[in-house]
């Protein structure tokens, strides 16, 4: 079972208005692999990052019952294991929840090109931990499992106030990063013809 020492208060992005959700998502991913936040195969690769998207939900609402558009629950579950002599034995835990409501799809004008965008409103939560003992070693131990808890809050106490902080970092900068990437949208709303077509002529 997880041996959670440390689970830091929970940190949260939340916006509304206009937004690229597939370029939120590759920028989210990109900055987890760059801080080896990856999934249980800790591989730089694909194959080390496929399985950190474990939820992918989406309920779709009707406009005459509600605002519309569709809701979306998104659940990543990311683990880093830090570098030093003692990362075989506790590691971070990095839960990221999405949750965006009357989401829809709306057409911009973005550096002169027409391109497809999201609108509505999106939480993104996150809640860092650190786990001990993650490879159940201590646990299974005959004798090492009496000691388990001295050692985690005597021993090595001052291990994890740093390391409490490294992963208050790396969240932080996770959550600028976003925030940086939402507000710094040039688009413009693709705007109604003035006239409207007669007889189906468009062009």
């Amino acid at each position: 079972m997880p041996h959670i020492i440390k689970e830091l208060p929970e940190i949260k992005v939340k916006y509304k208005d206009v937004f690229h959700l597939k370029n939120l998502y590759v920028m989210m991913h990109e900055y987890l692999v760059e801080e080896n936040f990856l999934d249980e195969d800790q591989n730089q690769t694909y194959n080390g990052h496929r399985f950190i998207e474990t939820l992918y939900l989406e309920n779709f609402c009707q406009k005459g019952l509600h605002a519309g558009g569709k809701e979306m629950w998104i659940y990543w579950r990311a683990i880093k294991r830090p570098e030093g002599k003692l990362s075989g034995y506790y590691r971070y835990l990095l839960d990221i929840d999405f949750h965006g409501v009357y989401i829809r799809d709306q057409e911009v004008i973005h550096q002169g090109k027409k391109m497809k965008v999201q609108f509505g409103e999106l939480e993104i939560f996150f809640r860092p931990k650190i786990e001990a003992d993650y490879r159940n070693e201590w646990e299974k131990h005959w004798l090492l499992k009496h000691f388990m808890k001295l050692y985690d809050t005597r021993v090595l106490s001052q291990e994890f106030e740093k390391r409490e902080k490294e992963l208050w970092r790396d969240v932080y900068k996770l959550q600028g990063k976003i925030k940086r990437f939402l507000n710094m949208r040039t688009f413009i709303p693709v705007p109604e013809p003035f006239w409207h077509p007669i007889y189906g002529y468009e062009s």
